[in-house]
Formats: C-alpha cells, structure tokens, sequence
C-alpha cells in the first residue's frame, strides 16, 4: 500500500477522487518534488570544519550572480554574508574508476536519447522547473562615508521556475530557500532573502527567442546554439559562447528526445568529453555524469558536468566548476576562496509544454 491507497482507506469512501489515479510520471514528479523539499528544509549535522571544500552553487545562468555584486548590507553583517549562509552543500556523490574518455560513452548514449519521444504537456509556452543552490560573492559595506569594502560569500538554495512563449515572452521566477545551515543568530537570513527573491518577466531581443521547432540533425543544432543572443562571428565559435547557450537551452525549453540527442552529439562533437562514472544528484536520481573542460580567452576556465538518466538520455543535474581566472578585479582569495570552486548547480524537476505562462503542470 503507498501514501496515496492508505490516505483513501483512512477517508473511507469520502474522498471525492476515489475513482481516478494520478498516472505514473505524475507520481514520479510528485516525489520528485517532496524530496526536494525536504532536502531544502533539512538542516546538515556534520560540523564545518568536517566538510569537503567543495563549494555549490545554482543555474548556469547564475553567472551574473557567481561574479561580485556590490551591496548595501546592513551594519550587523560586517562580512557581507548572513552567517546561516556559511557553508557549501554537500557535493554529488560519483562512483567508479578513473575518468575516460566520453566521446564513444556520450554518442552511444545520444542514440538511446533519440528514442525517448516527445515532452509532456502540451500548449505552446515552454516550462522548465528547476531547483539548486546559487554562490554569491559579495562586496559590501557599512553605509558609511568612503567605507572600507569587506569580501564575503554565500551559499543560498533556490526554487526556480522559467517560462518562455513562442514571441520570446518569458516570466522568471527565483525563491529563495531556507539556508542548509542553522549557524549564526535566529533569522539573521531573512533580509538577505528579501534583497535575492525575483519575479521577473519581459520580452526577449529576438536573437534570444528559441524557434518554434528545434532541428534534431547535429549541423542545424549546433547552428542554433551558437547564434543564441550573438552578434559576433569570432564569438560564436567558441567553446564557451557554445556552453552557455546549452545551458541557456535547457533553462527555457522542453526538449523532445531527437533534439536532445542533437545537443549531446553537438558537445559530444565540439568539446573534450571524459565520462566520470555514475552519480546521484541532490533529488536521489541515479544517472551518467560527464565533463567538459572549457575556456574562455583572457578570463575563465570552467568545467561542466551534465548527469544525463541512463535510461532515456534526458538531463537530470548539472554543474559548473571554477577552475581558474584571470586578472579578476577581485582576487577570488579576498572572498576567503580558493580553486577549483564548484560555482553553479541546478537539478531538473519537471520540464514540459503548458498552455499559458505561469501555469503549471
């Protein structure tokens, strides 16, 4: 019996949907959301200094918010960041050997992703229903005249949700969670959940709206990324111009299995593939992880890691590591930092079609 038969046989014919059943993917997404839930709301017991120093941060699209961000934060938060905030979560747990390499893995994955068919929903407004924790490095200061700036970082967990319509009309929305921490004063995080909680919607500049239908041959795909919200040709061509397209691709769209397996043939194509083993991401969901070395000329190098399910190629988790910069205008040790610095990290709850923005399945 599960929570659902035994709720029903406690109302003893008086619930009002007795005669229906929620199919299976509804159950699995159902799941899929209370252990994220749970996962958010459940303090960590093991002391700080105990703690790998991996630092976990949200989307790929967080790197506007990984960079400095100047604040005005109030004088009983001298380092910038609200203590609750303090410590990373714990990373992704990886079993097996030795890297290798991806290419052949990553490719013969591909052909099991093209079978899996098409998204769930319908309508024509794109949803994608994430959830993950967003590093923030902050300069701040007291509100003083000519104050010395302090450095500090923290770690915020978020639920995100992303919608896009075929004219490019999107609504965004970041909420803020509970810290993963209990340290520091009662509610100390709570001004700082005000300053980062965001509802946004516009219409997108037309070189940042998805087509309608995604080619699902590597050519046509690999042409779509790499002229998402570009101008130049030079910079388009690069690793990095490419990367964060993918990611901007699956922050906004559902993506049938042919289109996928296009994007994974692209990367699979394009960049140095190693294959990492098997991994469960923060949701509890098994899958293959691979990596991805990337740089970006005169300022970054990164690494991506995509956990895609063995079972039908679709993207479960992924992440960004910092691994080196170059010439910041703030030295990643005056935040009390050092590399290789896990950045980014988002798992994928729910992916789909809706009829209108800002419904939900």
């Amino acid at each position: 019996m599960n929570d659902l038969t035994a709720l029903r046989a406690a109302l003893e014919g008086a619930d009002p949907a007795k005669d229906t059943a929620p199919a299976p993917e509804d159950r699995l997404r159902a799941r899929t959301n209370a252990i994220a839930r749970l996962k958010e709301n459940t303090p960590m017991a093991r002391p700080l200094w105990r703690r790998v120093p991996v630092l976990v941060a949200g989307a790929a699209t967080a790197a506007l918010a990984v960079g400095a961000a100047a604040l005005l934060l109030p004088a009983d938060h001298p380092a910038g960041v609200p203590v609750a905030y303090a410590a990373p979560p714990e990373p992704i747990e990886v079993t097996g050997g030795p890297p290798v390499d991806g290419t052949e893995p990553l490719l013969e994955l591909a052909g099991t992703t093209a079978e899996r068919g098409e998204p769930e929903g319908r309508g024509e407004v794109g949803f994608v229903a994430s959830n993950g924790t967003t590093l923030y490095r902050m300069n701040a200061n007291a509100g003083d005249e000519d104050p010395e700036e302090t450095h500090g970082y923290g770690f915020v967990p978020f639920e995100w949700n992303r919608w896009q319509g075929p004219g490019g009309e999107i609504r965004s929305e970041s909420h803020p969670r509970p810290p993963t921490e209990t340290g520091g004063e009662e509610g100390d995080h709570e001004w700082f959940l005000d300053q980062v909680s965001e509802v946004h919607e516009e219409t997108l500049h037309p070189s940042l709206v998805l087509p309608e239908e995604l080619p699902t041959d590597p050519e046509g795909m690999e042409e779509v990324l790499t002229g998402i919200g570009q101008d130049s040709a030079e910079v388009r061509e690069t690793d990095a111009s490419l990367f964060h397209s993918v990611s901007y691709l699956y922050e906004n769209r559902p993506l049938a299995g042919a289109e996928e397996a296009a994007v994974q043939r692209v990367i699979a194509d394009r960049a140095d593939v190693q294959y990492l083993g098997t991994a469960t991401d923060p949701l509890d969901r098994q899958g293959e992880l691979f990596s991805f070395r990337v740089e970006e000329p005169g300022v970054q190098t990164l690494e991506y890691r995509y956990l895609y399910d063995a079972r039908d190629g679709s993207l479960l988790y992924s992440d960004t590591t910092l691994l080196e910069e170059h010439d910041p205008s703030t030295p990643i040790e005056d935040y009390g930092l050092t590399y290789p610095v896990l950045s980014s990290q988002v798992s994928y709850v729910w992916s789909g079609w809706v009829e209108e923005i800002g419904q939900r399945p």
